[in-house]
């Protein structure tokens, strides 16, 4: 199962996939449609945080979701 982060970063906000992988946008919104294009052909959840580190909105995605 992937599990993509996105976080409050003082640029915008992070999202995390792994090590290395952790690009930042200005737009929450921004974050939501990378992280869900990055999701793409695989299962798991996107987590989006908020500044106390708690998770705000989980995002689950599947295999049998993606648009071909």
């Amino acid at each position: 199962m992937t599990v993509i982060e996105i976080k409050p970063h003082r640029w915008g906000w992070k999202v995390f996939e792994a090590p290395g992988v952790e690009p930042v946008f200005p737009e929450k919104d921004q974050a939501i449609n990378y992280a869900q294009g990055r999701a793409s052909f695989r299962s798991g959840e996107i987590r989006v945080l908020d500044l106390s580190g708690n998770v705000e909105r989980t995002i689950v995605f599947s295999e049998a979701d993606r648009k071909l």
